[in-house]
């Protein structure tokens, strides 16, 4: 198989960005990770698209490609983010090329690069976690198709499962996958406009009315506390760890006055990615409607100035937000749904073998193209930490 050049973008919000941004929402997920506040020193960016690649016209065809962001410290959690042009729907200009060498140049190009020292012992470097993968990278990666019911709640960390000698059959370089989540998609305005109204003094009295809610109950509005983060963790199956949990801009409700020490009983996080992710309510405050307000509140701190959400560079009228939801968690699809969230693809996470991936490639991992990067990778590129 011949494999496209892998180039490394040093500086992705200069040249990656603003091929993703017209793509805008599929390429949702990788732009906000690459708009995160922080990144960290062992992250790369990767695609088969060269820095200095013109961007497209406007309703011209995307080149082919695919993109990545690594950042191997993060295990046990998501470790890759990767989109490629084969996610864009039928309606959309689509490139006329086969996507499969294009995600097996990156995915057999990430063992040329460094491992963090601090890489969990347990976890074996030839296994990479994808995170929000598309439907149809994941089927094109195992090389068939996904059952409608297949796969896990947890697929990573200490409460994942062994996968069992069936589940590590050969599919492709695909070896575990989690059940299918919906992705639910936010347009720009969305939300206030589920609050009532359209223009900003609308928006504004949304907001009143659901502090109208909140004061009546005896609630305040907070963050969560790095206190409470063993209290967010208990409340989930997916692995979130505090060093995480740390950089995350966050909502919360807690009991007492003036956001005081009373306890939390409502909490939600942007993730790395921009999407709602710990989203929950304590059981005895349920039916009151404070995952809308929660979800709401975090979603509105995308357009309200630099930093507060935990995303730079977020333009106007690229506000979109986004959330995954599992297929079979019919409360969060209610909240999704209530705030005006539209129905955009399913994706899932997945681990995928490396080795195999460069099997499937032929062997070859593509030439190497791109700003600061050796040959042997060992000078691999990063996004220097803020």
């Amino acid at each position: 198989m011949s494999l496209p050049t892998v180039y490394a973008h040093p500086s992705p919000r200069l040249t990656l960005l603003p091929h993703l941004l017209p793509l805008l929402p599929y390429t949702l997920p990788l732009v906000r990770r690459l708009q995160f506040h922080l990144q960290s020193p062992h992250a790369h960016v990767l695609s088969t698209l060269a820095p200095d690649h013109p961007p497209s016209p406007p309703s011209a065809p995307s080149p082919p490609f695919a993109a990545l962001y690594l950042d191997r410290s993060r295990a046990p959690e998501t470790e890759c983010w990767l989109f490629s042009t084969l996610e864009l729907p039928p309606s959309a200009p689509h490139p006329d090329a086969d996507p499969l060498p294009h995600l097996l140049a990156l995915l057999a190009h990430v063992p040329r690069l460094p491992l963090p020292a601090a890489y969990p012992a347990t976890q074996p470097p030839s296994r990479l976690l994808l995170g929000a993968v598309h439907r149809s990278v994941l089927q094109t990666l195992a090389g068939a198709p996904i059952a409608p019911a297949a796969g896990k709640t947890v697929i990573s960390g200490p409460g994942a499962p062994a996968a069992s000698p069936e589940e590590e059959s050969p599919h492709g370089c695909v070896r575990d996958h989690t059940v299918a989540y919906q992705k639910f998609l936010f347009r720009p305005g969305t939300i206030a406009r589920a609050a009532g109204g359209e223009e900003e003094e609308e928006e504004e009295e949304g907001d009143r009315a659901g502090q109208a809610v909140v004061e009546g109950l005896g609630l305040a509005w907070t963050t969560v506390r790095a206190g409470e983060f063993a209290l967010v963790a208990s409340r989930t199956e997916i692995p979130r760890t505090g060093r995480t949990m740390r950089l995350l801009g966050s909502v919360g409700l807690r009991r007492g006055e003036g956001g005081g020490d009373g306890r939390l009983v409502a909490w939600a996080f942007l993730g790395p990615d921009g999407s709602l992710t710990s989203l929950h309510v304590e059981p005895e405050w349920r039916g009151r409607g404070l995952g809308k307000l929660v979800t709401r509140r975090l979603f509105g701190l995308l357009g309200r100035g630099e930093g507060e959400a935990g995303f730079e560079g977020v333009g106007e009228g690229e506000e979109w937000c986004h959330s995954d939801v599992a297929t079979d968690n019919a409360g969060s699809i209610g909240v999704a749904r209530g705030l005006g969230g539209e129905e955009g693809w399913e994706c899932f996470w997945g681990w995928v073998d490396l080795e195999e991936a460069e099997r499937m490639s032929g062997g070859g991992r593509g030439r190497v193209g791109g700003m600061g990067m050796s040959g042997d990778g060992r000078d691999g590129p990063s996004i220097g930490s803020r």
